[in-house]
Order: C-alpha cells, then structure tokens, then sequence
C-alpha cells in the first residue's frame, strides 16, 4: 500500500497531539522526567522500580555480555534469576535507546512509558479514522484510552511496561477483514509477537484469545474456511516465536517444586468481581468514563434507526464489539457476586487462575474495543449532526470531550473515586553519588543492602529499592525482588533480619559470600542506632566501616570472623 506524504504529515500531527496530551494530563512527570519516577500509589512503588532495574539490566547486558542474559545480579546465589518475573522485553526497544545514551533509568522509563502512552493513543485515532473516515471519531476513541484511570493511574505507572500497547489497535484493524493470501495474513505476525512481547502472561492472552475466536468463527463459514486456516498458521508462527521464553519461564517452575509459595501475592490477587459495576472499578483496565458507555448506546440506537452505517463502520462495530465482549468475559474471576449471590463459573474448575492470578488484567482487550465503538458510535452520531450545519460534528465531539474529562478529573460514576489531585504525583528516582557509590561502583563481591524489612524480609518495598540502586554499580546483590523468589532466599533473608548478630552475619557469608553490607540507615525503622553505633567505632573484627555518607548510608566490609566471633554486636 503506498503511503502519501499528506497521510504521514496527518500521522506526524496527531502524534504531536497526544504527546501534548498525554504531557498535559501527567503534568510534572515530562518536566522532571530525568530526576523522578511516576508514583500515583506510593505502596505500590516497589513494582516501578523492579521494572526500571529489570530493563535497564536487560539493556546492559544486552550490550555487554549477552550470555548473562539469565543470571541477573539479584537473588544471590540463585542462578537463572531473570525469569523468576516479569522480562517486560516488548518494552526494551524504546527504554533502552535512552538509557544507553544517558545511563539514567528515570529518564529512559519515564520516556518510555509517556511516549507508549502517545503512540497508543495515535495508532487507535488513525484505525479509527481508517475504519469512520473522521479525525474526530479517532479523537474521541483516543481519549477513552487517555482518561481511562487504569492507564494514567491505577496500574500501568506502577507495571509501565504495559504502556506499550500501540500494537494492539492495529492488529485489530489487520485481523478485521480475512485475509484472501498468506501473505496479507502474515503481515499480522510482528506485530502480534512485539504485543505479546510486553506481557507474555497477561497481555498475550488478552491479544491470542480473541484473535483465536475470530479465526474458530472464520473456520466455521465456508466462506471464510481459508482466511480462518491463515489466521490460525499466523497464531502458531506466534506461538512458535514465544516458545523459548515460555520455556525458560517453565525451567523455573521445575526448578522450584514449591515456586507457589515463594512469593509475597500466593493464590488468586482478587475477590470474587462484583457485577456488573465491578467491571469498571478500581484496577480495571475498563476504568473509562461511563460517558463512554453513553454514547456507544446512543450511537447504536441511530445506526439501527437510521439507514445503513456503510461496509466500514459495519466492521468496525462488529470487531469492536468481538474484543469488548470477549475481553469483558476473560477478565471475570472464578467466582462472581451477581445481585449479592456468588456464582461459581466454569473458569474455577479448569484452575487456569494458578497462573492468572489477576484476571482483570485482561480486560485490556475489551478496553481497546470498547474505545473503538466508542469512536464508531460518535461517528454515526456526527453524520447525522453534520444535517444541522457543519459545526453540528465539532460541537458534538466538544460535548463529549467536555463529559469525559469531567468525569475523568471528578472520579464520578458508580465506582465512586477521589477526584484526581491538580498534579500527577512524582517520587525521586536519583541515586546521588557519594563515597558510598564511589565505593560499590568498585569491582568485588556480593553486595546486601540494609534493611530487608519485617515479615521475614521478604517485603518487596526493602528490595526494590537495593536493586534500583544497583542500577549504578552492578554488583551482584543478595536482596531480590519478582513475582516469585528462589528456594533459600527466604532463609537468607531470616539471617539479614537478624543482623548485625555475629552468628547470623558468619551464617550469610558462608552461604552468599556476601563482601559488602550496605545499611541504608536513613531509612530504617528499628536497629538504626546500633548501626550508626557500630560505624561510629569504626566496625568489629567481622565488621569493618569502608565509608559513610553521613548518617545516611553507612558501607561494611564483610571479613572472616576474628577471636571474638561469638562477641555481641
């Protein structure tokens, strides 16, 4: 297909309109984009940090020693640790540009995240606009997606490698009609990868299942029997591609007979969803303004009353309603509460939320058809306001936009919420230089960062923070964070509990070999005096003070015990 250069000089301004848009409605984040983190649920931030470091990990690596790709520098002495979690790899080829030229993962993640955001909100205005022929239609689908709090606020800022979602609305558009050769159908094969490529687990699933049904419904028409085969030959390709992540995934599983338990989020991560509102609430991707809803009524209303919508906006309603429902249904939990009974659905008996623990997560694709209808709706309507006069479309775009934003900003409609703060909410994400980094920055051994928190020291919040701080000097790190831990981690963080006790620091050496200990005092809640104690005697025979960045960041050398091994601390 030839592309003019007026479609890319369009495709070029709508991009710089949701850049605009996506800056303003995050507003500070682009301005301190190099110094601080989104941070719209502070308890949650554990989870923006763990992916700042898993990319930036990644992106190193990549480029220096590609065959450590699995063992990262976390959970020491665990080996084959990267796929303990979330890879996020769909993500890597716009973070790590960034970060390899400037070193600076705030930068590269917030860059990341915020340009997805963009590219997103671009890549469904112009199918939109290809499915109704109005800029304006693609306007209004748009900003579905960039007031949906799921998006800006509730998850992805804390998940941000989900931000990259700009495949989706395309392979929507290029599985909308059947393909009539091979080759049409391939066109959708890098396009389904890179998608699945930002979540192997949910993402992918909420992308291989409708695209699976489309191709089972095409199977079933005689008609369509040859484009249903092409698009199945494209799923497996897809699949097939996937596999040796998959596969590394299932080594750990095996791995770790017992990798159910070794986690802070064991079992199921939500309760029975509360129908139909629970749909829309808190943590859902269809956390849209019911505005939204609205106009998708209206607008089917005056296609069905009017006279025929024309081959394309046909199209594009029934595709927009295929992800809706499909993804309204695979994001229902095992148990659902309906008019205050519980009802049990076939989902809980096949036991396929072990491993989709949060099934709400997939809900991402009923949010895309759902901006598509919205979009077609609001075209149907402006078709039949042009009759009033050329405003007629404008105004009406004007009025819903005005609807959204209101509500989005007010935290209206039945999943009652907070009204959004006047400013997107930032956290530091600078590491400063000091002796202490000077110090790490040095080639040696493992590293323990102080304190592991309570609960066993397994809180992730503790970890988090170690490993985006080895960002900046890669030492090998016994703390750790990801969706699961290695066997023995738990034991060894029992003894980091216990610390600076002798017996327990002898017992970790033994284990981990650990070198350094760094006690990031001005965050500790209990034992901070005996450290600053400690430092201020210079150490102990197990124990000597390298440097010290004021009463902040205190840095041990790990040593073999002395004649007073056995000495209280």
């Amino acid at each position: 297909m030839r592309i003019s250069a007026h479609s890319v000089a369009s495709a070029f301004a709508v991009l710089v309109l949701y850049v605009a848009a996506v800056v303003w409605l995050t507003w500070p984040l682009a301005l301190g984009a190099s110094t601080h983190l989104p941070d719209p649920h502070p308890e949650r931030r554990f989870d923006t940090l763990y992916m700042a470091w898993v990319l930036s990990y990644e992106s190193h690596t990549l480029t220096t020693d590609p065959a450590r790709l699995r063992d990262t520098n976390i959970f020491h002495p665990a080996r084959d640790t990267l796929f303990y979690g979330d890879t996020g790899f769909g993500a890597l080829p716009y973070f790590m540009p960034v970060f390899l030229a400037t070193g600076n993962p705030s930068l590269a993640l917030d860059t990341m995240m915020l340009g997805s955001f963009a590219l997103t909100a671009t890549m469904l205005h112009l199918v939109v606009r290809r499915f109704t022929g109005s800029h304006l239609a693609g306007v209004v689908a748009a900003s579905v997606l960039l007031l949906d709090r799921w998006l800006l606020w509730d998850f992805v800022p804390n998940a941000p490698s989900y931000a990259v979602l700009q495949y989706f609305p395309l392979i929507v558009l290029l599985a909308a009609a059947p393909a009539r050769r091979l080759g049409d159908a391939l066109r959708l094969l890098p396009f389904i990868a890179l998608q699945c490529l930002t979540d192997v687990v949910y993402v992918a699933t909420a992308l291989m299942v409708p695209l699976g049904l489309l191709a089972l419904v095409r199977l079933a028409r005689p008609a369509t029997r040859a484009a249903g085969v092409r698009l199945l030959t494209v799923l497996a390709l897809a699949v097939a591609l996937l596999v040796p992540l998959y596969a590394q995934h299932r080594a750990v599983a095996l791995a770790n007979p017992r990798l159910a338990e070794q986690t802070n989020f064991p079992g199921l991560a939500e309760p029975a969803l509360s129908l139909p509102w629970g749909l829309v609430g808190f943590w859902s991707p269809l956390a849209v303004p019911l505005a939204a809803f609205a106009l998708i009524g209206v607008g089917a209303l005056v296609a069905r009353l009017a006279s025929a919508s024309g081959p394309r906006l046909g199209l594009a309603w029934r595709h927009g309603l295929l992800w809706t429902v499909v993804g309204l249904a695979m994001m229902l939990t095992p148990t659902i509460v309906w008019r205050g009974q519980t009802i049990t659905l076939p989902t809980a008996w096949l036991g396929i939320h072990k491993y989709l623990r949060v099934p709400t997560r997939l809900g991402v694709a009923a949010l895309f058809g759902i901006a598509i209808l919205t979009g077609v709706a609001f075209a149907e309507c402006a078709a039949r306001a042009r009759r009033a006069g050329r405003l007629g479309p404008g105004l009406c775009a004007l009025v819903v936009l005005v609807a959204m934003g209101f509500e989005y900003r007010r935290g209206l409609g039945p999943a009652l919420r907070d009204p959004l703060p006047a400013s997107y909410p930032v956290a530091s994400g600078t590491v400063a230089d000091s002796p202490v980094m000077d110090a790490l920055r040095a080639p040696g051994g493992p590293v323990l960062q102080l304190p592991v928190g309570p609960a066993g020291g397994v809180l992730p919040t503790f970890h988090a923070r170690a490993m985006y701080r080895s960002i900046f000097h890669w030492r090998r790190l016994v703390n750790g964070y990801s969706s699961y831990w290695p066997a023995g981690f738990a034991e060894r963080m029992a003894l980091a509990t216990a610390l600076p006790d002798p017996r327990a620091l002898a017992a970790l050496r033994r284990e981990t070999g650990v070198a350094l200990l760094l006690v990031d005092a001005g965050f500790m809640r209990v034992g901070r005096d005996a450290w600053l104690d400690l430092a201020s005697r210079g150490g102990r025979d197990d124990l000597r003070l390298v440097t010290r960045d004021g009463d902040g960041l205190l840095l041990f050398e790990v040593r073999d015990a002395g004649p007073s091994a056995g000495a209280p601390g």
